[in-house]
């Protein structure tokens, strides 16, 4: 594992995409968080975007809202699809398709994540994957905590003033330990503790932390 503290998460993770995207072989699967922490690399990404070779790439949706059984409208404000459209795949202009499991086969759902990047929440979750999940569990329907939906939609939250549904499609550990790659970032000073608990985390290939900043 390799621990990294960093001033700014952009070009750091982005050279590390790079990286791994143009010296793949066949087709490159990567999965990221769609919350406010990686919108430094997004716009690292976006701004370099001609450094990468785009051919024959997918981007995983690894957790989106469900509501009855089905995914929330892409239209809807708390859409993470929308989140990745508008923040990422939109502003780069390339024709990245976007892959998720059907909800009714979900535990069917096999693909093999060449680059996954995951940001620790403030307790400790990843996507859509709470606390206590256990280590066997695959691609899930999860109940998402009040403190994170309260989180993500409150003043100055990534989908500030959106209505965060009860439930939400999630990858599980399983996936975390088929991924080729795994990069584990948190951002902030409320991350401290479960940050803490990333040396414990052996799985992550490398691990970028960014300095809080004063005051937070």
């Amino acid at each position: 594992m390799n621990l990294q503290v960093v001033d700014s998460l952009g070009e750091p993770v982005g050279r590390h995409w790079q990286r791994l995207q143009n010296a793949r072989r066949g087709t490159f699967r990567v999965a990221a968080p769609l919350s406010g922490t990686p919108l430094p690399i997004y716009e690292w990404i976006v701004a370099h975007a001609r450094e990468f070779d785009w051919n024959d790439v997918e981007f995983v949706l690894m957790d989106e809202l469900v509501e009855n059984g089905k995914y929330v409208s892409h239209e809807d404000p708390a859409s993470y699809e929308r989140f990745a459209e508008q923040h990422f795949l939109g502003p780069l202009g390339r024709d990245i398709p976007v892959i998720k499991p059907e909800l009714e086969n979900i535990s069917l759902f096999d693909v093999e994540i060449d680059l996954l990047i995951l940001a620790i929440g403030v307790e400790g979750n990843y996507a859509n994957v709470m606390p206590g999940t256990l280590l066997q569990t695959g691609w899930q329907i999860a109940q998402l905590t009040p403190a994170f939906r309260e989180v993500h939609t409150s003043a100055n939250g990534a989908y500030e003033s959106a209505e965060f549904r009860e439930f939400g499609m999630s990858l599980g550990p399983q996936q975390v330990m088929s991924a080729k790659h795994v990069l584990v970032i948190a951002s902030g000073g409320s991350k401290g503790p479960p940050s803490n608990k990333l040396r414990a985390f052996q799985r992550a290939r490398g691990v970028a932390h960014k300095a809080p900043e004063r005051g937070k």
